[in-house]
């Protein structure tokens, strides 16, 4: 990440001060990954390429949050899977923060089979689970892809908060990130911040009966 869009990426962040990021296609290598600074937030877990350039995630969280590590490393594949994860504490709230990026080129079946794995891995009834991420699928049409998608993610009660386009061009509007949750058990308010950094716009959503403890927000903010 440029030194310039890091300042302006921080600016565009000032307004709502989110408590986590979660930031798809960083492009960055583990050196250059691990020499970023951004403020108040600490590099809580990564994944990057070794193989192929860009793609790659991560997970920002403020430095007043308590988190811990988990290593997904045996279910990741470049280009096909690409996820990291983290539980946070606050107060007497457990989260579980989960951020994946998936190729265009990507094998959608093999990400489909290794999302269901790392969901089974994880998911407890009583786990609070927040699922972000560039899906390169456009949820806004009707598709096998989506079907599937969203029936596997319905099984452990996470379903999709994000409703409006976060890939816009002239003659093209696209939904192809989102940000999965128990909507049953979350109150909640997902917008767009567009910044004009990406070619994609960032997600944010706030889940209100926790904001007492949280005092702000998620981000899902792209690279």
């Amino acid at each position: 990440m440029r030194i310039n869009k890091k300042i302006e990426f921080l600016i565009s962040l000032s307004c709502i001060n989110p408590q986590v990021l979660c930031v798809t296609e960083h492009h960055l290598r583990p050196d250059e990954i691990n020499n970023i600074h951004l403020g108040q937030y600490t590099l809580g877990t990564y994944f990057c390429r070794r193989i192929y350039k860009h793609g790659g995630v991560s997970i920002f969280v403020s430095k007043n949050i308590r988190f811990q590590q988990i290593d997904l490393s045996q279910y990741v594949k470049e280009q096909d899977f690409e996820v990291c994860a983290l539980n946070l504490q606050v107060a007497s709230i457990h989260l579980l923060i989960i951020c994946l990026y998936r190729s265009p080129t990507g094998d959608y079946t093999y990400f489909l089979n290794q999302l269901e794995l790392v969901l089974n891995k994880l998911y407890r009834v009583s786990t609070n689970i927040i699922l972000c991420g560039d899906f390169n699928i456009n949820f806004l049409e009707a598709t096998s892809r989506v079907t599937l998608l969203e029936s596997l993610m319905a099984s452990f009660s996470l379903f999709s908060t994000i409703k409006f386009p976060t890939r816009n061009f002239v003659n093209s509007h696209t939904l192809i990130d989102n940000i999965f949750i128990d909507t049953n058990r979350f109150n909640f308010s997902a917008k767009p911040l567009i910044n004009g950094l990406s070619d994609h716009n960032a997600q944010t959503i706030a889940l209100s009966n926790i904001m007492f403890l949280l005092q702000n927000n998620f981000l899902h903010a792209l690279g």
